[in-house]
């Protein structure tokens, strides 16, 4: 007779792979934005800027229709994105330094660690977040801009109007959209720096708007030094147009790059690094 033993079946438990952490710690990201108070007022300030930047700009018009023909040349390009989007560019990075900075203001930073202990993957889940928000934010405020200009200006000639045919306004929208990309990339890097909100809006507040009304009262040497590698100059130079700043394309990309490289970069060697306390 032969008797047969029977083990009680065993269930192992298999750890979840490295992309599925990834992509439920960038849907937590997603959830925690949502639920900020700070996302949807920030969010109306952008609204705000904009809404401010075509007033100027209505009333820009109104003044030119005015003049006479040869006071109309002298008149600057009005081009919404000059008034408009440094200050898109502080709202929507303000969202960006939140992420991280109302963790640790509120001290959930510690249980967002437990539920994600690898903290490469865990600031990588806010970079993306970040990313994410600042290109879709950015193009969105960029493309509103745009059309506040096409309709006021209308077949309005050169200098006030920057854009002739509509196609032309292309590489400014594209460009200003990947700024504002930047900038929330950035403020993010400097929220994990500095793990303080208010310190980290005033960084921010002094990059994207102090510095280049600062840099009016330079020298003229020095004031197109210092104008050329702010955030907010980068976008026409980044997109070709006339402008009076130094840089070319390229070193104005590449200091494009060296503004996510140093800022982002130091904020997760801190993050990883620095104890949460």
């Amino acid at each position: 007779m032969t008797v047969l033993q029977t083990r009680p079946a065993t269930t192992e438990k298999t750890a979840p792979s490295r992309i599925s952490v990834f992509l439920d710690a960038v849907a937590a990201e997603f959830l925690k934005v949502r639920t900020l108070r700070s996302t949807w007022a920030f969010l109306a300030g952008g609204v705000a800027a904009s809404l401010l930047g075509a007033f100027i700009l209505f009333m820009l018009v109104q003044s030119y229709d005015a003049a006479s023909p040869a006071d109309r040349l002298n008149y600057e390009t009005a081009d919404p994105t000059v008034v408009t989007m440094p200050f898109v560019m502080f709202f929507i990075g303000a969202i960006g330094a939140m992420l991280i900075t109302s963790e640790f203001g509120t001290r959930s930073i510690g249980p967002a660690l437990l539920a994600v202990p690898q903290r490469r993957t865990l600031i990588t889940a806010k970079a993306t977040v970040a990313g994410l928000i600042g290109l879709t934010c950015g193009a969105a405020f960029a493309l509103l801009a745009f059309a506040d200009a096409r309709l006021m200006l209308g077949d309005r000639p050169a200098p006030i109007n920057p854009w002739p045919q509509w196609t032309d306004a292309l590489p400014t929208v594209l460009c200003a959209t990947g700024i504002v990309t930047v900038t929330t990339l950035v403020a993010l890097g400097l929220g994990a720096l500095l793990r303080s909100t208010a310190g980290t809006l005033t960084t921010l507040g002094s990059l994207v708007l102090v510095a280049p009304i600062f840099a009016h009262f330079l020298p003229t040497v020095w004031q197109l030094r210092l104008a050329s590698v702010l955030l907010p100059n980068l976008t026409p130079q980044l997109a070709g147009s006339d402008h009076p700043y130094l840089l070319s394309q390229t070193g104005a990309a590449a200091v494009t790059a060296g503004y996510v490289l140093l800022a982002l970069g130091a904020g997760a060697l801190a993050f990883r690094r620095r104890d949460t306390a």
